[in-house]
This record gives structure tokens, sequence and C-alpha cells, in this order.
């Protein structure tokens, strides 16, 4: 049956089930003013490259609402959108017609952190940023991190299968997540290896409890926690999350480093490895036209670190940008580790030069020119961006056959920009326009040629960032039959009327 939009019905039916329904209600048709905050807030994805149109956002605050939300909306074949911190780069959270925009705000709770396991539960909605503010207040370290911590949510974080710069120290939500609630289209409630005692005292989330410790190994039945993350909200809304954290690092160190060629990063890669070791949290490139794109609008920060590193007369006009980071538990032999790395690699004359930073000011100044990578791309132009990943070892080749290609294309006035996770094989390619407005059949060119690129070296079109709305017709291309196939029965089975993020993620 086809999906319909909320009426003004459906409207009443929301308000009786949600704690405070004047906060968690917002309905498009009553006002102006609603529909112009709901289109800027929930209607408009990060990048600005999609809008949606729907009329209603609803803002649970617990379990119990969401799952008489989803069971409504299920039996009424009303189409649901579940959004986080609206952080996303590829539409997976922008509505794509008139659908429930669920979005998990006020869902922000941290329930606990346990100073044994170093587990930590807490609500899907959870500001990234307070779960590390939280976990260094208790002596760990929340093990995701990445540029949009600061506004994205868990609960985003988890359904994306997010990355970040610390994949290579502490791998990825597959590994780190250990528990996590989640409600299913019909509204039934699924608790996966995690306690939720602390609801008890709620009537209304009474029934559903069937509480278990997170435990750290849990050997019976099927995992199935692990098709939730990455599902983008395509089987099921995750409600809430258990993270495994590791103890809070008592040193930390980073360099910055500019050399000439991709065979010198390889290099720099090979070298981290075999004498850091254990304490190497994290290698990030970031090449010569990001560079340059931060420094004109980056606000002037780390300008005369760049500066300072670019003053050997042997740097190439196309240099590439190292950083490379290590945690552990003593300061003094960690940065003696440091500074042997960088003398082997100056010697050797892998590196042109670098810079150890010294205390924590210049730490956070080297990983500020690192995060002013996306926010200072975007003010250059109309920006089409992707995650990608590929192969160690053909890294940098995909850039450049991207930027020889477009050039024989004739699509003027584009400038390639490549920055990312160098030690996952996980490259952020980012094409910059001129123009501030898009051109899809531009678009579309663009996008041929990078993926072609991509898949014809046996990489994937998404590396953290998703499926979403940009790369769904893709997908086809990506995986064999016989696995579409499968995924589709596993969609008809958690969501048989597809009433979850419809439009996204399948064919």
């Amino acid at each position: 049956m086809k999906l319909r939009g909320p009426a003004a019905q459906d409207v009443s039916y929301f308000r009786s089930v949600l704690t405070r329904p004047s906060h968690s209600v917002l309905d498009g048709t009553a006002s102006h003013d609603v529909k112009d905050e709901i289109d800027k807030k929930y209607n408009t994805d990060w990048t600005r490259h999609y809008k949606g149109s729907s009329d209603l956002v609803l803002r649970p605050q617990t379990t119990w609402e969401v799952s008489s939300i989803l069971k409504y909306c299920n039996e009424n074949h009303i189409g649901v959108t579940t959004q986080g911190g609206n952080t996303g780069l590829c539409g997976g959270a922008t509505p794509i017609s008139n659908e429930v925009v669920l979005s998990m705000e006020y869902m922000n709770r941290i329930y606990k952190l346990d100073e044994y396991s170093g587990v930590m539960t807490c609500d899907a909605g959870c500001i990234l940023q307070s779960l590390h503010d939280y976990a260094e207040e208790k002596g760990f370290l929340f093990p995701l991190d990445i540029g949009s911590k600061g506004t994205c949510q868990i609960g985003g974080n988890v359904s994306t299968n997010a990355g970040g710069h610390h994949f290579f120290r502490f791998g990825g939500m597959h590994g780190t997540v250990v528990g996590m609630e989640v409600v299913l289209a019909d509204g039934r409630v699924l608790r996966l290896n995690i306690d939720n005692s602390e609801d008890c005292n709620n009537e209304r989330t009474h029934q559903f409890q069937q509480s278990s410790a997170s435990l750290r190994k849990d050997n019976t039945g099927y995992d199935l926690k692990q098709l939730f993350i990455g599902g983008e909200g395509t089987l099921g809304i995750v409600t809430k999350v258990a993270v495994a954290c590791p103890a809070l690092p008592t040193s930390k160190n980073v360099a910055l480093l500019v050399c000439n060629s991709y065979n010198d990063v390889l290099q720099i890669l090979k070298t981290s490895k075999e004498e850091l070791g254990e304490i190497l949290s994290a290698i990030e490139l970031i090449d010569s036209n990001t560079m340059n794109f931060v420094q004109k609008y980056g606000a002037g920060n780390g300008d005369h670190l760049i500066t300072e590193l670019l003053s050997s007369e042997t740097t190439s006009k196309q240099p590439l940008f190292i950083l490379v980071e290590t945690q552990g538990c003593n300061q003094e032999s960690d940065f003696s580790k440091m500074d042997s790395f960088l003398t082997s690699l100056y010697e050797s004359s892998t590196i042109e030069n670098g810079f150890l930073a010294q205390d924590s000011k210049q730490i956070e100044e080297i990983w500020g020119l690192r995060e002013a990578c996306n926010p200072s791309v975007a003010q250059a132009g109309y920006v089409h961006k992707f995650d990608v990943s590929i192969g160690i070892e053909s890294y940098m080749e995909v850039a450049e056959e991207v930027s020889d290609a477009l050039k024989k294309s004739n699509l003027p006035d584009l400038t390639v920009c490549c920055w990312g996770h160098v030690a996952d094989g996980n490259a952020h390619i980012n094409i910059i326009s001129g123009k501030f407005d898009g051109d899809v059949n531009e678009a579309e060119a663009i996008e041929n040629i990078v993926y072609s690129s991509v898949m014809k070296r046996k990489g994937s079109i998404s590396a953290e960032h998703g499926i979403g709305q940009s790369k769904r017709k893709y997908i086809g291309q990506t995986k064999d039959e016989a696995v579409l196939e499968l995924m589709s029965q596993v969609k008809n089975l958690f969501d048989p009327n597809f009433i979850l993020n419809p439009g996204k993620y399948l064919p």
C-alpha cells in the first residue's frame, strides 16, 4: 500500500501520546512560523543539497513514545524519517516527501559509565561531544571522534556506522557498540545486550523491560544489533546504545609533517607502525588544494604552522600534509618515541619538514587544521562530496585520475580536494565548483567519474558517511545480485510496509 502523509487526526493522536505536546509536536500546517522552522532545521540537510517537504516533526522523550508513534504509523501507512543532529552528508536523514520527521533530540540522557567494564549507556539523542565530556570526567575516552561532534548524535553515528579519526586505533561502531535498544516498525522493542533498569520507575516503559547487563561477551544467538549499525534507520530506530570506552590516555603527542609525494606517505605509514607501535592512534592526510582553502577560509587557524612547514626550499608545489597522533600512558617515553620517529623520517628524506606539538594548545591547533577542511571548502563554492574507501596503495590515484578526467570532460572551474583517514584507506574527495548553485547534469557527470575510478580499483563508494539518497542508485553496481536480494528480504522482514526512511538506502 502506498504511504501517505499525516493528517489532522494523526496529529491529534500523536499529541495524546507525547509528553509535553506543546514542545514535542511541531505542526507546520498550524502556522507559517512553525513551517519555516521545520523547513530550515528539519527539511534541509547540512550540505543544503537535499530538501524535504515534511509538515510534521515529533520529538519523543521515551522509548514508549517512539514505540507508540511507530506502531500507529505502521498501522496507518505513514512514512517516518528519523533524524539525529542532521549532520549527514548523503541526505539519509532528510525527508523526501511528507513523512513524519522523528527527531531524537529530546532523548538525551546519559545513564551511566561502568567504572570496571568501561561501558557507557546513553540515549540515542545524546550529542557526541557531551559523551566525550562525560567519559573524560570519569577517566575514560569515548572512542568515536569526528569533526561534527559538537552537533551530531550518537544514534545517528551508530545508524551510519561512523568511523572518525581514531578508527585505526579503536575500530568502528561494529566493534565498540556492545549493546543497543531498537524500536521496530511495528512498535516492538528489542533490547540487545543493554541494561535499561534505570527506566523501571516509568510505568509506560515497564511493559517492555527485559533488562540485562551490557556484557562484553554474549554468544547466545544471532548478534542482531549488527544489522542496525549502518542500517540508516531503515530496519528500526535506535533509541539507546551501550559503548565500550577505553581508559583516558595520560599522554598525547601530535605532529604535522609535510612531504613531496604519496610514496613518502606510504613510507611514513610503514615507519609509524614499526616505530610507534601500540601508541599510534591516528594518521590523517591533507592535500595542498585543501590546505590552500583552509588558509584562505579557516580564520587564520594555524597559518604560522603551514608557513613554517613550507619554508624548505626543496618542498614541492603540491605537497602533502600528514598528521600523526599517539596516545599512551607514559609522556616521557611516548614523546621520545615520537621524536625518534620524526628524526628517522627527516634523516631518510621521507619528509621535508615537521612540527611536533609541545603542549595541549599546539595539539589543538594542529587538529584544528584538520577539522577546518570541511567548513573551509564549503565556503569556497558548491561542493560535490565523496566519501570513499580505497586500497591504501591507490589512495591518491583516484583524486589524481578524477582531476585529469574532469579536465578532459570540459567541466570548468573545478578544484579536486582530498583529505581523510589515510591509515584505513578512507578518502574524502571534495570537488569544488566556483559556482554556489548545484547543476544536476554536472553533478551526475562528476559522480560517474569518481565512482568509476573507485569501483575499478575494487573500492567502496561509502566508507563512513552512509548511503542515504545520494548513493542509492549506485548500490546495484557495487553488490552481487544475491547480496541485494538478501538485503531486500531483511528489509521486508523488519519493515514490511516500508515506513522507515522511505526512498533511502536500498536501490
